[in-house]
């Protein structure tokens, strides 16, 4: 029987929850992200540099810190980011005047997404997918929130206060994926005729896109995006769009009359046009998502012309479109989670949306522009998932509801914050899986990695007095060719680093 001594009192404190924070900061500094802070007019609060303070409150988000004192009192008791930021204590008031005090949110996440693009991991080529979706965030005991509506929820069918954010999602073809943009509907009081719609935060979302990004992109929406002016509007930018046809979609088939060679366009029901091409679809085997292309389909779209009188109107005029019908074919087997399966999700949304979603035995219609390549259309659609694994995981792993604050500045800090912090959990995921690892889903990085418990301590060769040496918890042992890559050389979290910067010689 082993014998049990009595226990001895030591400071503990070199211990630390958050043992993946050296790799998250050597890809705050591979973004600029704390050059982009202060280009972007985001300055020191009572001494205290606002990079340090942004990357202290991404850290906060991605360990689930509930409040600005949570986070506060967090940081106060974890050695390792007082020994990265140089701080020794954070109090609560310090973090509220940098979270209030700033309005410049919207600079720096478009100085965000132009410092992406420049990166060849990140940056968006054609073929690329842009995500469109909105999501609520339901706040039902705070009233007093800003952009706060009583809304209604199509997924549980009730009515709630929360805020609706419509947001953009790119998923690059190398399977890296993060969070564009963001924008909240805000509802205008004085000029109920000239409502603004989320069709038209949609649309300035993506112009602002196009401000960085010249290339041809993909935009995927679900069927409540649908609308002929906004498609147009996405034509009109070199944007192909692909979305679901609704049951009450009106479609036209082009036929050719065999007698006298007149052009007919004939309606047709989108039930109708997938039940012809069930049997083609069922007789696909070998294949997860069977899909078939539909020829000769037509949309009417609206078109600027000139009357008789060379007056300007617009016409409703027959216009070529992609309709692709798809299926579901073979479950897969292994207990996998919808996160890292789209496929499992394609028979969800139709069940969900069957009251006005056109769905014939679990088979869909999808519409795009782009009816020369109706190939690439169900690959593009398969994507559109992603946005809303985007919602889930931000409401369930970062907090995105945790934000009661009624300060508006508050809350677009906060969005942007969290915008940030999941680009780059993306991006350590994805650079996981590149390298032939074994898949990880966006929890795993969290919990496995960058909240592992640590220890720092000095080390105790004689040739690295100076040196600290931190010890990770097992579990980080699978991403150890990942931490090897991104651990940096130095502990300090500073504004630049000094091994890449040009000093400026005296010239006089």
């Amino acid at each position: 029987m082993a014998h049990l001594c009595k226990p001895e009192f030591k400071e503990l404190s070199s211990f630390s929850n958050i043992g993946g924070a050296p790799v998250l900061r050597t890809l705050w500094d591979r973004f600029d992200l704390s050059l982009l802070l202060s280009q972007s007019g985001i300055f020191k609060v009572r001494g205290v540099a606002t990079w340090i303070l942004a990357f202290v409150y991404v850290v906060g988000l991605i360990h689930r810190c509930s409040s600005v004192n949570a986070l506060a009192t967090f940081f106060n008791a974890d050695n390792l980011l007082k020994r990265m930021t140089g701080i020794q204590k954070m109090t609560q008031s310090t973090l509220s005047r940098f979270l209030t005090g700033f309005s410049g949110w919207d600079i720096f996440n478009q100085k965000r997404t132009a410092r992406l693009q420049e990166d060849l991991d990140t940056a968006l080529v054609e073929g690329d997918v842009l995500a469109l979706d909105d999501t609520h965030a339901a706040h039902p005991y705070a009233k007093g929130i800003p952009f706060l509506y009583w809304l209604y929820d199509s997924s549980s069918k009730v009515y709630t206060w929360a805020m609706n954010i419509v947001a953009l999602h790119a998923v690059r073809s190398n399977g890296l994926e993060y969070p564009w943009s963001y924008a909240i509907w805000t509802k205008l009081e004085n000029e109920a005729d000239k409502k603004q719609s989320k069709l038209d935060l949609a649309w300035q979302m993506l112009q602002a896109v196009r401000k960085q990004v010249s290339c041809r992109l993909w935009v995927v929406m679900d069927r409540r995006y649908f609308s002929k002016a906004f498609l147009l509007q996405c034509e009109s930018e070199n944007f192909d769009w692909v979305t679901k046809a609704k049951r009450n979609t009106q479609l036209f088939r082009r036929m050719i009359e065999p007698g006298t060679g007149r052009e007919r366009f004939v309606p047709i029901r989108p039930k109708d046009l997938i039940r012809e091409v069930y049997p083609m679809l069922m007789a696909q085997t070998h294949v997860d998502i069977a899909s078939v292309a539909c020829e000769n389909i037509y949309v009417k779209m609206p078109k600027a012309s000139v009357n008789r009188r060379g007056e300007v109107c617009t016409k409703m005029k027959y216009t070529r479109v992609a309709a692709v019908v798809g299926k579901r074919i073979k479950p897969k087997e292994s207990k996998t989670t919808t996160e890292s399966n789209p496929l499992v999700v394609l028979n969800e949304l139709v069940k969900t949306d069957n009251e006005v979603a056109a769905e014939y035995r679990g088979a869909y219609l999808l519409i795009s522009n782009r009816y020369d390549a109706p190939s690439q259309v169900m690959g593009a659609w398969l994507k559109r998932w992603r946005i809303e694994v985007l919602f889930r995981t931000a409401k369930q792993e970062l907090g995105m509801l945790n934000c009661h604050s009624p300060n508006e500045n508050h809350i677009h800090a906060h969005m942007t914050l969290l915008f940030t912090a999941e680009t780059l959990v993306r991006y350590i995921s994805w650079e996981q899986k590149t390298a032939g690892e074994e898949d990880c889903t966006h929890g795993q990085v969290i919990r496995n990695l960058l909240c592992i418990r640590c220890r720092t301590r000095q080390a105790t060769r004689q040739n690295e007095q100076d040196s600290i040496v931190i010890d990770l918890d097992t579990p980080a042992q699978h991403f150890a060719r990942l931490i090897g890559k991104l651990w940096p050389k130095t502990l300090d979290l500073r504004w630049f680093d000094p091994n890449n910067t040009q000093l400026l010689r005296t010239t006089a």
